[in-house]
């Protein structure tokens, strides 16, 4: 029996190791971030890394601590075959999820959970974003992962774990010692004796850097437990519900009066919504020169919102900040829950109801992330998407049709639109892998190189079509506003809080903007565009809880934005990230950083709160 239990304390050993390794994949494959810790910080990765590399070790022993209990008084080949298929496949999808992540880990910023799984309901799409290069390195790795697996566990003899058929007394030893084998692994799988059981939080040892704290993470933990969690939708509390309300509130003083910057009582209005955009990519936003000389110089034809925050990362977060005005919860996709996408403001609804026809044009797959439902909720006259364009348009192109075919699209449809018009487009060029039908004009193969050039291309899309627009007899009674889905981490590959990533840009042009080359410097975020448009239209709806009037005042100039599992919060002189696993602040610049936490910590608080009830309104 002692010989048993040895074999067993092996091969819960032997997991931990392969956690190990997985980790170091990890941070090899990662490492342009990995390389700037220090050996203490690497040391510290895996010391404290191993308490969860353990919790999960011991999820995988204590159920195979039940087969050898079960199997016990069947034959002994019965026992070490189901073993062997058991331990094959639970480390093999161990394998998979981590090779994914190491690739994933450099676009989202975040460790493997239910965020990025949830898109595997397009599984094309979710490809999308992985170059042909990167994928060839995951099946490589995937594959020696693989042939690692096969030699290490056929040196495990799982037959010694089955006993003879006759001898029923020590079969029934046997039995009692594995199950009670199996609950002893309640140790590790909680990771302590006290009253809080394994969390993320167990690992987080660096006060600063967030990467460290990351590749401190069991993947597949982290992915287990977000799906078993996905359905629970945390609702943040840090405060009483009356203190939380008096902060919020005084986020959104009541709007007296609003500067109009228009000169048409009914202009129609186009929403230009560019893929990755953010204010580092345009020079007059002391951004970079030259990738984008079309939004530059249409800068000093119109009205720049220079200090224009997104609400998230991903383009159908961003997506219902600027049209719905609704911010986004840390662990959950308010998109994924068509009772509630129904239940929120909809601008489109509201100029439905004005008097405007309404029409969203993108090349996207209907079917992509959710959106047939959000679409059939927001009930526009006219909707296009990728079925709607030609198959030569998207052939080559992962995500769908390229932004020059769907920007021409967009201006057929403003020209055969009854007046006045509400028209939304959606690019989705400068998406990773950043293919473009377009001759190389920033050279490089590395994956900023390509992103920049492919913001070229969209860049050249928009110019083109703002051209072909001035010559239409519309553009006169027109407004057009540019802004971005979401900032992007190139250039510089900034870390997934980090506040420039969600600066983004916002410029209104057209005929009826009654001013040019003008610069409006108010933080604010894509929530509050939709009531900032309505307001300039004489129109109101109280709905939009989250969404305040840019030009009002008085106003309180801030942004709060959210990446997974934590939040930063932007005024005029301070911004700070706080990450509500670590509950600390991870980031600050200026005066005032506690007091912007508890700001944003009361933001989120009412914000999960109506998330929650959103479809029991």
């Amino acid at each position: 029996m002692k010989h048993r239990l040895l074999y067993f304390a092996a091969y819960f050993l032997f997991l931990v190791i392969f956690f190990w390794i997985l980790r170091l994949i990890f941070m090899l494959y990662n490492y342009e971030l990995s390389f700037s810790l220090t050996c203490g910080e690497w040391f510290s990765v895996f010391r404290y890394g191993t308490r969860m590399d353990a919790s999960m070790s011991g999820y995988i022993a204590l159920i195979a601590a039940v087969i050898i209990s079960v199997t016990t008084f069947f034959n002994g080949k019965i026992t070490a075959k189901i073993l062997l298929i058991y331990t094959m496949t639970v480390l093999a999808i161990s394998a998979l999820l981590a090779v994914s992540d190491m690739e994933l880990y450099r676009h989202w910023g975040f460790r493997l959970d239910s965020t990025p799984l949830s898109y595997l309901k397009t599984p094309k799409e979710a490809l999308g974003s992985a170059s042909l290069w990167a994928l060839a390195v995951q099946i490589l790795v995937f594959a020696l992962l693989m042939c690692f697996l096969k030699f290490s566990v056929s040196k495990f003899k799982f037959q010694v774990f089955g006993l003879k058929p006759e001898n029923l007394k020590l079969k029934t030893i046997n039995f009692s010692v594995f199950l009670f084998a199996g609950a002893v692994m309640i140790l590790p799988i909680r990771g302590s004796l006290g009253v809080a059981p394994m969390n993320v939080g167990f690992v987080y040892f660096h006060p600063n850097n967030i990467f460290a704290n990351h590749a401190a993470i069991n993947v597949v933990w982290n992915a287990g437990k977000s799906l078993l969690n996905s359905s629970n939708i945390s609702e943040y509390r840090y405060m009483d519900d009356q203190k939380a309300e008096e902060v919020f509130a005084a986020c959104y003083p009541a709007t007296t009066e609003t500067e109009i910057l228009l000169n048409a009582e009914r202009p129609n209005i186009v929403i230009i919504i560019l893929e990755s955009f953010s204010n580092r990519l345009i020079e007059p936003l002391d951004g970079l020169s030259g990738v984008t000389p079309n939004f530059s110089r249409l800068c000093r034809e119109g009205i720049v919102f220079s200090n224009l925050y997104s609400n998230s990362d991903r383009t159908d977060k961003g997506i219902l900040g600027i049209l719905n005005g609704y911010p986004v919860h840390p662990v959950a996709k308010v998109i994924n829950y068509p009772e509630k996408t129904r239940q929120l403001p909809y601008i489109n609804k509201d100029l439905k109801q004005a008097g405007y026809h309404t029409g969203f044009v993108y090349g996207y797959d209907i079917l992509y992330s959710n959106f047939a439902s959000y679409f059939g909720n927001a009930e526009y006259d006219k909707l296009i998407t990728r079925a709607d364009f030609p198959p030569e348009t998207y052939q080559g192109s992962k995500w769908g049709v390229h932004d020059h075919w769907v920007l021409e699209k967009l201006l057929d449809e403003c020209n055969a639109s009854p007046l006045p018009f509400f028209k939304t487009f959606v690019g989705l060029s400068s998406h990773e892998p950043f293919d473009v039908p377009m001759q190389t004009v920033i050279e490089g193969s590395d994956a900023e190189s390509r992103f920049l050039n492919s913001v070229y291309y969209s860049d050249k899309a928009l110019g083109d079509f703002v051209e072909a627009a001035r010559q239409t007899e519309w553009w006169d009674n027109t407004l057009i506003v540019v802004t971005a889905d979401h900032g992007s981490r190139h250039p510089g590959n900034l870390p997934n809080y980090a506040p420039e990533r969600f600066h983004v840009p916002m410029l209104w042009l057209g005929g009826a903007v009654a001013k040019t080359d003008t610069v409006i410097a108010t933080v604010a975020s894509q929530t509050d565009i939709p009531l900032t448009v309505l307001r300039q239209l004489g129109l109101k709806n109280d709905g939009y809880r989250f969404s305040r009037d840019i030009l009002g005042t008085p106003a309180y100039s801030f942004a709060f934005y959210d990446f997974n599992n934590g939040f930063g919060f932007v005024t005029d002189n301070a911004q700070i990230a706080f990450d509500n696993v670590g509950r600390e602040i991870i980031f600050r610049e200026g005066t005032n950083a506690e007091e912007l936490a508890d700001k944003g910590k009361a933001y989120l608080q009412i914000f999960s709160k109506d998330f929650i009830m959103r479809d029991k309104k």
